[in-house]
């Protein structure tokens, strides 16, 4: 199943294609030029590096967010476009699963966080490795809010890896957090939870990513459609 992955929800935009488990192709670029200039260029590019046409695609994964409102409005427009003209099926895929995705085999919870701004992060919850499940929905909310949230799924023994490019701003915040926890000062269910905060590496939304969780969903004979899909703002949380 040769499957096009794109995701334009952070500054770092990324397009791949995937044929079954094998990476084809991928193209990943953070560069202070806008995504609507650079996408279908690069689009283009994937394409010709595996040698095929839009027609031959078996289908189309994209990035809805949460992330960036212009970035994900020119992502979603142009795969629904592309795959409107080619008679492909369409597949919306969240950035924050994308990014909790690139962490899949990880013991544990992953929570996968981006920076929303206006001192709130984007931010949601999974459980890693075999029984690889998502626990919350896509959530916008100031990160103590979040860590409540993540409060009500740990363990006292947990381990729990954080990613995602919020970490760059928040994350002495979450570190704070867990120093209070552990050094007594409060006692939630995290007393003895094990912190880890992923590598840089891990905080992209890599197409190749998408493409992986649209196929998954497309096997199954489930897509979206041209006509209702629509970018993932996520704006409201739990407060």
């Amino acid at each position: 199943m040769k499957i096009l992955g794109i995701d334009t929800s952070t500054p770092i935009g990324s397009v791949a294609l995937i044929d079954g488990e094998n990476i084809v192709a991928e193209h990943t670029l953070n560069i202070v030029q806008a995504h609507s200039s650079r996408l279908m260029p690069a689009i283009d590019t994937v394409l010709k590096w595996g040698e095929i046409t839009p027609d031959a695609l078996d289908g189309c994964a994209v990035g809805i967010g949460p992330g960036s409102f212009t970035g994900i409005r020119i992502g979603v427009a142009t795969v629904k476009s592309l795959c409107y003209a080619v008679d492909k099926p369409i597949v919306g895929v969240s950035t924050l699963e994308a990014i909790a995705y690139n962490m899949r085999w990880t013991d544990g919870f992953v929570c996968p966080i981006l920076d929303a701004r206006r001192s709130e992060i984007y931010g949601s919850v999974f459980h890693g490795g075999a029984e690889w499940q998502r626990l919350t929905d896509d959530l916008c909310l100031p990160v103590d809010a979040f860590l409540d949230e993540l409060d009500n799924h740990i363990s006292p023994d947990s381990i729990i890896t954080f990613v995602g490019d919020g970490l760059a701003t928040y994350g002495d915040a979450v570190r704070e957090r867990f120093d209070k926890i552990e050094s007594g000062l409060q006692t939630p269910p995290t007393s003895e939870s094990v912190v880890h905060f992923a590598d840089t590496i891990f905080n992209v939304p890599r197409g190749a990513t998408i493409a992986k969780l649209g196929a998954q969903r497309l096997k199954q004979g489930d897509s979206d459609s041209y006509w209702t899909l629509v970018p993932n703002y996520v704006r409201i949380g739990l407060y």
